[in-house]
């Protein structure tokens, strides 16, 4: 697993599987989990559940039932909040963070982020009463863009990722948009589920504009190894931001 570029816009890596069980419910053993991290995640936060999101043909339907997902949502994080694990009686998720404000802040890569996931996830299966059933697993990325380094306007977006925005000419005047908000949903054979892409854009507290663009890749496992799916879900990632990024865009990352 190789990161193939050395200035990437990463600014959010998360690693996550859901369980066909809620088997963290069971024997107290999601206590165990937060006891044998809480050196490392000392910071212990409370959050409501984490739905399901399942396409159905065209639909994407959320779902939650309380009796798999527990009662509520254990966050815990270092004490920079660099670093976050999510748990709840069906879900482990793994985040990587880098925020705004730290652009300086080197990325720990892929391959440094998976074998941190993985010890957690290793301890699980090792310490879990019953079978380690896998639903589906996910990878998400967020890159976030301060494009205002490389374009003038959001109507250049085209300069940065391949998309053309509606725009509205009225003689010598074309009105541009200023905001994007768009979310499209890809069906990904290779990884038995499908990708969900995000393009936003925001306004960071020192009153800068970004880009986010966001890419979730979920599926099951099935016969695969977790590692495996793991390696191609990311060669799905790489591919589409190569391929959703301008040439010379990309040219300035490496």
């Amino acid at each position: 697993m190789t990161d193939a570029y050395s200035k990437p816009p990463v600014s959010e890596v998360i690693m996550g599987v859901t369980l066909k069980q809620p088997v963290l419910g069971k024997g107290g053993l999601i206590f165990e989990i937060i006891s044998a991290f809480k050196k490392d995640y000392p910071v212990i936060r409370y959050g409501n559940p984490l739905e399901d999101l399942e396409m159905n043909d065209y639909l994407m339907e959320p779902k939650i039932d309380y009796n798999s997902t527990g009662p509520v949502l254990y966050r815990l994080s270092t004490v920079d909040t660099n670093w976050l694990v999510q748990l709840q009686f069906n879900k482990i998720f793994f985040n990587w963070i880098k925020k705004d404000e730290e652009r300086e802040t080197m990325y720990p890569g892929f391959t440094g982020i998976y074998k941190k996931y993985s010890r957690l996830v290793s301890f699980i299966q090792n310490n879990l009463h019953s079978e380690f059933s896998v639903k589906f697993c996910e990878l998400t990325y967020q890159d976030r863009i301060f494009w205002q380094e490389h374009i003038d306007d959001l109507s250049e977006i085209n300069k940065i990722i391949k998309i053309i925005l509606p725009s509205i000419r009225d003689n010598d005047i074309t009105y541009s948009p200023n905001n994007i908000f768009s979310k499209c949903t890809l069906p990904v054979k290779k990884i038995g589920g499908y990708a969900i892409v995000s393009i936003n854009t925001a306004t960071t507290k020192e009153n800068k504009q970004v880009i986010s663009f966001q890419c979730t890749l979920r599926g099951a496992v099935k016969d695969m190894l977790i590692d495996n799916w793991y390696e191609i879900a990311r060669e799905m990632q790489i591919k589409l931001f190569q391929d959703s990024f301008n040439e010379k865009f990309l040219e300035s990352l490496k």
